[in-house]
């Protein structure tokens, strides 16, 4: 063996065998530290700061999308018939989704199951009896338990979007919060759309 190749076997010894001394290329070193170095600040950053994770940020350019899609609606009325309907429309409660879970998953939860505020998933209901007593509720909010009245935060049309994806939390209930209020009906059926001529296309079938 040369006396270059025997500078470069280490002192120790096992079982007869030397250890040859070869390190690591520079650069996996270098680039190992580095995500030593990163992982500190990334950690504080996406758990305990603003960062965004994938699902976040598919999240909000659903929002984006939605809400955009949302500024052509027009205004909308704050009555049973509006409501009802767009509790149908993915794109509109995907947006309100969002703005429920930034908004009102602190006193709610974002599955709507209660927390500070009551299980919005269940059947009994403090301030509503029909379903556009919601649009109210949201806009006035509730000061004497602290709920924050939403009417300066969200245009009229936003108002009846947000109570049409409140009212469809009671259609997947979920094992939260205790009930509170009292039991009300279950939110009646859609009217038929009307044809052309404006009669109704079928009897109502409204509970």
């Amino acid at each position: 063996m040369s006396e270059p190749e025997n500078e470069l076997l280490l002192d120790h010894e096992y079982d007869g065998i030397r250890e040859y001394d070869n390190p690591l290329p520079a650069w996996w070193v270098y680039t190992w530290l580095a995500t030593v170095l990163i992982c500190f600040p990334y950690v504080a950053w996406f758990h305990g700061a603003e960062g965004r994770t994938i699902q976040d940020q598919y999240e909000q350019e659903l929002t984006d999308f939605a809400q955009a899609m949302i500024a052509t609606y027009g205004d909308l009325d704050a009555d049973q018939d509006t409501i009802l309907r767009y509790m149908q429309d993915d794109v509109a409660m995907a947006g309100m989704a969002s703005q429920f879970k930034g908004k009102c998953a602190t006193c709610h939860r974002a599955d709507g199951s209660g927390n500070v505020g009551p299980n919005l998933t269940d059947d009994s209901w403090i301030n509503v009896t029909k379903v556009e007593d919601i649009v109210g509720v949201i806009r006035n909010g509730v000061p004497a338990k602290g709920m924050t009245a939403w009417g300066g935060t969200f245009s009229d049309t936003q108002l009846v979007l947000m109570a049409a994806y409140v009212a469809s939390l009671r259609l997947h209930p979920v094992d939260g919060k205790a009930p509170q209020g009292n039991e009300i009906a279950p939110w009646p059926e859609l009217a038929p759309t009307a044809n052309a001529s404006g009669a109704p296309a079928a009897d109502a079938g409204t509970q």
